[in-house]
C-alpha cells in the first residue's frame, strides 16, 4: 500500500504500519497501460513460505501461534547467537530456535507469571519483531539471481 501511494502521488489507499489495513481489492492506474492492483497479503496463492510471509510483514507476528518456525527460518539465514550476543546452550549440538529464543528470554529477563521460567513466546515474538522492524536485516535474492549474474 505504501509502494501504491509512494507510485501514484498522492494517498489513494489507506496505509498501517501493521499488516491486515487492506481488506480488499483495489485497482489504480499509472497509467493508461500500467495498472496497479493493491490487495490484503492472502488474496493470491503465494509460493513463500509461511515463515517469509511473517518476516515479510505479509501475516501479522501478533496472531501466530508458533512463532518458532519462522525463529529457525530467520536463524537458518542470519548468524542470530552472535548478532543477539547470545551465550550458547548447555547441550552439546547447534543452535535450536528453541534454544536461541531461550536464550534471548534469559538475556531479556523475560519471564512467565506464575512459574518464572524463560519465556520463550514472548523471545520469539521479540525475535521477529526485531527483523520486522528492520533491526535484524535479511535479504534474500531473487530466484535465478545467481545464474543471470554469471551471463
Amino acid at each position: 500500500s505504501s509502494v501504491l501511494n509512494a507510485l501514484v502521488g498522492r494517498s489513494a489507499v489507506s496505509v498501517s504500519r501493521a499488516p491486515g489495513r487492506t481488506r480488499y481489492f483495489q485497482t489504480h492506474f499509472l497509467t493508461p497501460r500500467v495498472r496497479l492492483c493493491d490487495c490484503p497479503g492472502l488474496v493470491f496463492p503465494s509460493h513463500a513460505p509461511p515463515a517469509l510471509q511473517v518476516l515479510a510483514g505479509v501475516y501479522p507476528i501478533s496472531q501466530l501461534q508458533e512463532p518458532y518456525s519462522a525463529v529457525g527460518f530467520l536463524a537458518a539465514r542470519l548468524p542470530l547467537p552472535t548478532l543477539l550476543q547470545l551465550r550458547p546452550p548447555t547441550a552439546a549440538g547447534g543452535w535450536t530456535a528453541w534454544d536461541i529464543c531461550e536464550a534471548w528470554a534469559e538475556k531479556r529477563g523475560y519471564k512467565t507469571a506464575k512459574a518464572a521460567r524463560n519465556d520463550v513466546y514472548r523471545a520469539a515474538n521479540s525475535i521477529l519483531r526485531l527483523a520486522a522492524d528492520g533491526r535484524l536485516r535479511l535479504c534474500l535474492r531473487p530466484p535465478g539471481y545467481s545464474a543471470q549474474k554469471g551471463e
